[in-house]
């Protein structure tokens, strides 16, 4: 029996390998902290054979021995072995069973936290062998909790190495042989237990471990017994008395002190610092090609981290860099497919809300539908083959690493379904991405509830099938088949998502479920049906799913309950790396590096708060009882040490060079970090003396210059890709004179066309002359030819948008021609946005007058006043209650508040208009050119008015009042606040053109009558009921001219840039598109061809 101990991986793994060649038994069992561990020994010991083979080497984890060991008695116990989620699925059934017996966790009992933080304590408490506690609270969760275990036939980490040791007793020597335990750590009595029994049977122990790892040497010394051998061997190297990396393996956190030494004159230890973790990871990316540059081979380089937040950094880092990397455990990724049942889950939480569904939708995982056009039927529950996940099966072994068996083949790059088959149309037009589903679950206004489905979706047909039949009844071709599309896609819509809605309202909990609850094994056959029905590829959710069975007889839970437990897991995916990692830069967590040596290793984070991580006690048991205890609890003092164990680990895994570097700057916080003191220890030992942290930032500076406001090299051929070396090549020719860098970068405007196009467009935006980039300047011919069909005599437009104009004429040109606008949120609404309100206002005040004409009571009077307000509330009690069902408030008692203050402004209108007898309302919402709109006037017509000053005008006059005199006036009713003052406004600067320009159109209209003019009406307490008549003089003629001459001139010359008024672009819709700078840009550019936009704005 012997222990080596040594602080160099290096030379532990060296005396290890020839302990190993040196066993001439049948059967060796090599336990290593990892089986890339266990693999590496036995190689190293092939390697320096002269055969270069062996027969009866077992390569196997401390966990993946227990395990195979106790399996046939696990069976016959009729006992599952579980990991992580199911344990903490126990622990959450355990608080919820207990919430009114929790006693001192009673306040959090609520919080998602307490089933995870005491899964972690119980762990610990039954690997400790379960000792008794003087916690009455605790000790009533724990025995419930194995009451729990016993009950569903689980066996955890600590039952699983419970039988397993009971197992060794009746194995013989021959079975076991020599056992080599290669830096295996020992952290638990129930680890010290198995090892004691497998040593007992052994003919022969040698057990390897890292000098500091105080813990793993005790409980190691106490199985092996009292006849154990220690030897303490000297570092790798220790001859070379200058070496720095020498004094780090020998001296880390001890006493000694050596002579002073630089270690600015060689790279055996480097410390370096960045401005920022992705920064850094591009820091280590360079260093690494410059250390295959010198010969080091890319698998003896390796990144060590204690943070593996920093993996997504260094893969993208090394993609850049364009040099293979090898993740220990794989990289983390959204995964689509547990997202996707998030999705759904959320949806049925939230009484099927329909943007969740929707959420559903985006993630492309909608499977192909069946031939009726229903999703397809649930795979039977004996057809559901599922693997083991890669990361349940990590954490029941207790695995520091995953690896892939040595002869398995780099895997082929998972193939792209080429875009055919993506895009495909299946039967019934429906698709895998449905294209088209979201805006119908828009227009339909579904929000939320199965019946609500049902029934909006069924609305929205019928209003498909009366647009149809009106468009067909017009003679409009397109227009109608424009609608038969969306009916179609409305009837895929009902086909799929309708039978999925009543599979979500089915689940436990759900409105057509009988039980608020289930048991976990209802729960997973109704979310594996789910998954096989909804999700494209469904096996990982599957194999997720499946490590929850043991629970099945476990409940009752909600749906909380099991969105809590499956979060965590399904939202991200580990991609485990295929193939071997030689030849690759192998990056993993400390943890999963013991047993491996590198030439050179890099470790990232040296910061506070990353490496040493923040120690703190379990919040359940604390420090002080965890003594009282005695069962070798870890405590905050071991929890210190393991910190100081993950540095010497990291040091120690290099044998010719250590770089350690940390982020001068937490990005996401926006502050400055505060460098670890690891780093004063770091250059205590390898310098010889003790200084502070500006010594420390001075000598991280030195090796590089990276700055957080340029990212790239000093020197272009330091770059790791082309854009840091262009960065730095512009770099240098910024610092030159103009006259001496001219035409050195123009190698960019030929390396990429995308870049040089992009370079352009940039340059040219602030130059003072307008051009192209500047919104639609100087359109090519055919561009030109195109917007020309967009003039104002060729096409019709609305006031609103030839309103833009004025504002910006890009606004203009992006909103009125290319038809772009904010896309629409499908969620239940607090309160009543401006829009809806004043659409509600304005479908009330037209059902009200059409009514009050159809009864003969216009004008309103003061005698008919009483009659008209009570039909005043029937049709707003009437709307409202449509707009509740359609929009769904998340308030019913904020929306009804809402409605009651309309009701007060409209009772006030109408107050008002009978005090004018002498106009009556004649014709209401009178629409001109509008081919798809129902609520209208009889006097309507579909054709757009054809103004004389040169303006195809579409659009719908609120109200045409008619004067005893027989004179007519145009009336737009506003429900915002005032922004037009009676006497002062014809056409408001270009930005209020309703007015004259239905009073135009209702001359047109009737060219018989004599047209008084327009009127802007605010007609709510929000603009006072202010009225402000424009009348329809030659002033106001010309003012309409005036528009029509400025906009049809920009759109017949091809001239829309984006030349903002002021403040225009505070509240624009297109501020993504243009960006925030327009008005600074805008005001460099040359001002004459902007005269007659200026002419116009400055119109009253």
């Amino acid at each position: 029996m012997r222990i080596l101990l040594c602080p160099s991986a290096e030379g532990r793994l060296s005396r290890a390998s020839e302990w190993l060649g040196s066993r001439t038994e049948r059967h060796v069992t090599i336990v290593g902290a990892s089986t890339d561990a266990a693999a590496e020994i036995a190689r190293r010991a092939l390697l320096a054979s002269p055969e270069r083979a062996s027969f009866g080497w077992q390569r196997t984890t401390l966990g993946v021995l227990a395990v195979t060991l106790a399996r046939p008695e696990l069976a016959a116990r009729g006992l599952v072995p579980v990991s992580g989620l199911a344990l903490e699925a126990a622990c959450a059934r355990v608080v919820h069973e207990n919430r009114e017996n929790l006693g001192r966790f009673g306040p959090i009992g609520d919080r998602p936290g307490l089933p995870r933080a005491l899964a972690r304590t119980v762990n610990e408490l039954r690997l400790a062998g379960t000792p008794e506690l003087d916690d009455a609270d605790l000790t009533r969760l724990l025995q419930a909790y194995e009451s729990e275990l016993a009950t569903a036939g689980l066996a955890d980490r600590a039952r699983t190495f419970a039988i397993a040791t009971e197992r060794v007793a009746a194995l013989s020597a021959d079975d076991i042989g020599p056992v080599l335990f290669v830096d295996v750590p020992l952290r638990t009595r129930a680890e010290r237990d198995f090892v004691s029994a497998l040593a007992a049977r052994a003919p022969a122990v040698l057990a390897t471990i890292a000098t500091g790892d105080h813990r793993t040497l005790d409980l190691t010394k106490a199985a092996l017994g009292p006849k154990v051998e220690i030897d303490i061997a000297k570092p790798h190297g220790a001859g070379e008395e200058t070496s720095a990396l020498t004094r780090l393996h020998a001296s880390l956190f001890g006493e000694h002190t050596h002579a002073p030494l630089s270690i600015d004159d060689g790279d055996e230890v480097t410390v370096l610092s960045a401005p920022g973790e992705s920064r850094e990871a591009v820091e280590i990316a360079r260093l690494t090609l410059r250390e295959a540059s010198k010969g080091t081979a890319l698998d003896k380089i390796a990144i060590l981290l204690r943070a593996p937040q920093y993996g997504a950094h260094l893969e993208e880092a090394f993609r850049r860099a364009n040099v293979p990397v090898f993740f220990a455990r794989g990289t983390r990724k959204p995964d689509p497919s547990g997202r996707a049942l998030l999705a759904l889950l959320a949806c049925a939480a939230e009484g099927l809300s329909a943007r969740r569904f929707a959420e559903y939708l985006s993630l492309g995982q909608v499977p192909d539908e069946d031939e009726t056009g229903a999703p397809p039927a649930a795979i039977p529950a004996a057809d559901r083959v599922t693997r083991p996940d890669e990361e349940a099966m990590g954490a029941l072994l207790g695995e520091s690493a995953a690896s892939l068996d040595e002869q398995e083949e780099e895997a082929p790059p998972s193939s792209v379904p080429p875009v055919a088959e993506e895009d495909r149309a299946a039967a019934f037009g429906t698709l895998r991405a449905p294209r088209h589903w979201e805006r119908l679950l828009v227009d339909a206004a579904v929000i939320g509830g199965k019946e609500r489905w049902e029934r909006r979706l069924e609305g929205l047909h019928e209003k498909l099938a009366m647009d149809l039949r009106a468009y067909e009844g017009k003679g409009e071709d397109t227009l109608a088949e424009g609608v038969r599309r969306d009916m179609g896609a409305l009837g895929t819509l009902r086909r799929f998502a309708v039978p999925l809605v009543g599979d979500l309202a089915a689940l436990p909990g759900g409105p057509a479920s009988k039980h608020r609850a289930a048991t976990w094994g209802d729960w997973l056959d109704a979310l594996e049906g789910l998954a096989t029905r909804a999700i494209r590829r469904p096996d990982r959710v599957l194999s997720v799913l499946a490590e929850l069975r043991p629970m099945a007889r476990v409940g009752p839970v909600d749906i909380t309950e099991v969105r809590l437990v499956l979060e965590g897991r399904l939202s991200q995916l580990v991609v485990p790396h295929t193939g071997r990692r030689y030849g690759k830069v192998y990056i993993a967590t400390i943890e999963e590096a013991r047993g491996l040596a590198f030439d050179v290793v890099f470790v990232p984070g040296l910061a506070e708060k990353i490496f040493p991580q923040k120690v703190v006690e379990d919040p359940l048991l604390l420090d002080d009882a965890r003594r009282r205890v005695g069962a070798d609890l870890p405590t905050n003092d071991e929890r210190t040490e393991e910190e100081r164990l993950a540095l010497r680990l990291a040091v120690g895994a290099a044998s010719r060079r250590i770089v350690l570097s940390y982020p001068r700057v937490d990005v996401e916080q926006a502050r400055p970090r505060t460098p670890s003191f690891y780093g004063l220890e770091i250059l205590r030992v390898a310098e010889g003396e003790l200084r502070g942290f500006e010594h420390l930032a001075e000598t991280a500076a030195k090796r590089v210059e990276a700055r957080i406001g340029w990212p790239a090299p000093a020197r272009a051929q330091d770059a790791i890709d082309e854009a840091e070396h262009d960065l730095a090549l512009l770099e240098a020719i910024l610092k030159k004179p103009e006259d001496q860098g001219v035409g050195e970068a123009h190698y960019l405007l030929n390396a990429n066309e995308h870049l040089a196009r992009a370079l352009r467009f940039r340059g040219r935006r602030w130059l003072k002359a307008w051009k192209a980039c500047d919104g639609l300047v100087e359109p090519p011919e055919e561009a030109l030819a195109a917007i020309r069909e967009h003039a104002l005599t060729a096409r019709s437009y609305s006031p609103t948008a030839l309103q833009n104009y004025a504002a910006c004429p890009y606004r203009f040109f992006l909103s009125a021609v290319h038809k772009l606008a904010p896309r629409e949120e499908l969620v239940p609404i607090e309160d009543l946005d401006p829009l809806t309100r004043g659409s509600l206002v304005h479908e009330v005040q037209f059902t009200l007058l059409t009514k009050l004409h159809a009864e003969g009571l216009l004008p309103v009077g003061k005698a008919r006043l009483e009659r008209a307000r009570e039909m005043l509330d029937g049709v707003l009690d009437e709307a409202a209650e449509e707009a509740r069902d359609r929009l769904s408030p998340a308030i019913d008692r904020v929306f009804y508040d809402a409605i009651e203050g309309i009701r007060a402004d409209l009772r006030e209108w109408l107050r008002r208009m009978a005090d004018e007898p002498d106009w009556t309302p004649s014709f209401f919402e009178l629409s001109f050119g509008l081919k798809d709109r129902r609520d209208q006037d009889s006097h309507s017509t579909d054709d757009p008015a054809v103004l004389d000053v040169g303006i195809r005008l579409r659009g719908s006059i609120d109200l045409v009042e008619k004067h005893d005199s027989g004179k007519l006036r145009a009336t737009d009713h506003k429900t915002g606040k005032v922004r037009a003052k009676g006497g002062e406004t014809v056409i408001g600067k270009g930005e209020v053109l309703q007015p004259v320009l239905y009073a135009l159109t209702i001359e047109k209209l009737f060219p018989k009558a004599k047209i008084d003019g327009g009127r802007l009406y605010y007609c709510t307490s929000a603009g006072d009921f202010t009225k402000v008549d424009i009348p329809l003089s030659d002033e106001a003629r010309s003012a309409a001219k005036l528009v029509a001459a400025t906009v049809g001139d920009a759109i017949s010359g091809g001239f829309l840039p984006a030349a903002p008024a002021k403040d225009a672009c505070r509240y624009c819709d297109f501020r993504p598109v243009c960006g925030p700078y327009e008005e600074i840009r805008t005001r460099r550019k040359a001002r004459d061809r902007l005269k007659p936009l200026i002419e116009l704005r400055k119109h009253r």
